[in-house]
């Protein structure tokens, strides 16, 4: 996939991303789910760019530094989401803080990109292809932290069979 088309997706990802963090919506451990294909596609295109220019070692260390910050914000964003049951099942709404977090998190993760386009030129296109990875980090650990926290609230019968 090319640069323009990676950065399209990723735009059009993160809209639909706070659109659904902003609503309210019942939490399912299927949410989840999404995580994990876009964690899927984001490791093969960081595989297919590796394969295709070898990358430093300075290249490898932004593009774990990116998803370490990315699971961090996800841990901190967790927090924000407002959880409440209603008739058994887990509800979630996400604020302005929440939507808020995730654009810093991009902000971020495009300044480690530039930052890798300067420093360490062979890792500009393994970090430019890792934005649905990030995604997927950070939101893969905001839905497991909401999940604990939902597991938490007294009538939440809807994720007892669920391991986390």
């Amino acid at each position: 996939m090319s640069g323009p088309l990676q950065i399209i997706i990723g735009i059009a990802v993160l809209g639909w991303i706070l659109v659904n963090q902003l609503r309210v919506r019942q939490f399912t451990a299927r949410r989840l789910r999404v995580a994990g294909i876009l964690g899927v596609v984001g490791l093969v295109e960081v595989a297919s760019s590796a394969a295709a220019h070898p990358v430093s070692v300075v290249g490898w260390t932004l593009l774990v530094a990116g998803l370490v910050i990315g699971a961090a914000l996800g841990l901190v964003r967790a927090a924000t989401v407002k959880l409440w049951v209603r008739d058994g099942a887990v509800y979630t709404q996400g604020h302005a803080l929440t939507a808020a977090l995730w654009i810093v998190g991009i902000a971020i993760h495009i300044g480690l990109d530039l930052l890798a386009r300067a420093i360490a030129p062979s890792a500009d296109a393994v970090d430019a292809s890792s934005v649905l990875l990030f995604i997927a980090v950070s939101l893969g650990v905001q839905g497991l932290v909401t999940m604990q926290r939902a597991r938490a609230l007294p009538g939440a019968r809807v994720l007892a069979g669920v391991r986390g």
